[in-house]
């Protein structure tokens, strides 16, 4: 079969190739399995297909009808600068990127088994995203072929999201996602924005800053990992995640746990957990000032669980003590850490009891011989 070919119903069980293909309405293609199906140029799907085989497309895919992933593989193979994908928010089986080029694609795709990533950058138009269900994974990933645009994975464990900025392979990466964990990255670039930091941070990233959308789950005993290329980091050992409530800051340091590689293409990861939905790279403060989170929540969802004490871990010898409005102690804690849980404010009193939404006040020792730092804290 060569050139244009309008397809009725029709079962294709034998290799086929065709330049141009139209599936016209109310009409249904199948793929048998073993079969390679070959279109040099376009294919428009406006009635059923169903791909048990494997499909190999070299010009734009049109999917305006329904596309049934069955157990096939599609291809997008274009060796042209840009490959139109509208898959219509409908579900791809085995998808793999090839050929170079830019793969634009103008609705959300979903990935039921696996995404290879061999050559080319797919990229999104429409807002449109690349969505992993939970048993869904990639490989590949590079400079030449990654995602730009925003990546959703479900699961848990450790959930890497093969993210970059069209030219470098930028991904992020969740370790010790909790159960049920349904969250978003996307990359963003800087270009005239400058990113605020608190005191806990020296310098900040000019380069970029990614974005956290957690649909479901809980990250509070995560950490996530960002990558250092083009950042120009002189060596990592100082480096640290930074995360912030609003995209431009100010943002506070999460610490750095432990890196890999060089600064040109190593990575950084954190010592808290991402419980806020921005995040960048920076360079620690050195003085190891104290610097307290003066917001709890009781909700257990991953967002200001316990009381964090930014660098309190420096201090072994401390003693932390909360007391309520009237002046009553109800929490206090020697080698207080932000690591472990029993040895942090999560809302509960001595006792264990959950302590009523209000405003607290904390005090502080290093037990250095400096003085007491004392403040306030809201529960909620």
């Amino acid at each position: 079969m060569k050139n244009s070919l309008l397809l009725l119903n029709l079962i294709i069980g034998i290799a086929a190739y065709a330049q141009d293909v139209t599936i016209i309405p109310g009409t249904t293609v199948t793929i048998t399995t073993g079969t390679t199906f070959t279109v040099g140029n376009a294919l428009t799907n406006d009635g059923t297909l169903v791909n048990n085989g494997s499909i190999l497309i070299g010009g734009q895919w049109i999917n305006n009808g329904t596309y049934t992933p069955g157990t096939g593989a599609i291809t997008f193979n274009s060796t042209a600068p840009v490959q139109v994908i509208n898959h219509n928010a409908q579900a791809f089986n085995t998808l793999t990127i090839s050929g170079g080029g830019v793969k634009q694609f103008l609705a959300d795709i979903i990935i039921n088994d696996e995404l290879i990533l061999t050559s080319g950058i797919l990229e999104s138009s429409n807002n449109a995203k690349i969505n992993f269900s939970s048993s869904a994974g990639f490989s590949g990933g590079s400079d030449a072929s990654h995602i730009k645009g925003t990546v959703q994975r479900a699961g848990q464990g450790d959930l890497i999201f093969p993210v970059g900025n069209g030219t470098n392979y930028l991904p992020v990466e969740l370790i010790n996602a909790g159960a049920g964990t349904n969250a978003s990255f996307t990359l963003h670039e800087i270009t005239n924005e400058v990113l605020t930091r608190d005191n806990s941070l020296a310098s900040i990233s000019d380069q970029r800053y990614w974005e956290l959308t957690l649909q479901g789950g809980s990250l509070a005993q995560s950490k996530i990992k960002l990558p250092a290329n083009g950042e120009g980091f002189s060596n990592l050992d100082g480096v640290v995640v930074a995360g912030s409530a609003a995209a431009l800051g100010p943002y506070a340091s999460l610490g750095n746990s432990g890196f890999t590689g060089t600064p040109a293409s190593g990575s950084v990861l954190s010592n808290l957990a991402p419980t806020v939905s921005f995040y960048t790279l920076a360079v620690a403060n050195t003085d190891n000032t104290i610097n307290v989170f003066n917001a709890v929540s009781i909700l257990e969802d991953g967002k200001n669980d316990y009381f964090q004490i930014l660098n309190i871990d420096k201090y072994p010898n401390n003693a932390v003590t909360i007391f309520n409005r009237w002046g009553d102690r109800v929490f206090q804690m020697k080698g207080y850490t932000n690591t472990v849980r029993e040895k942090r404010f999560n809302g509960l009193s001595d006792a264990g009891n959950v302590l009523p939404s209000g405003t607290y006040f904390y005090s502080i020792s290093l037990g250095d011989g400096s003085d007491t730092k004392t403040g306030y804290l809201h529960l909620k």
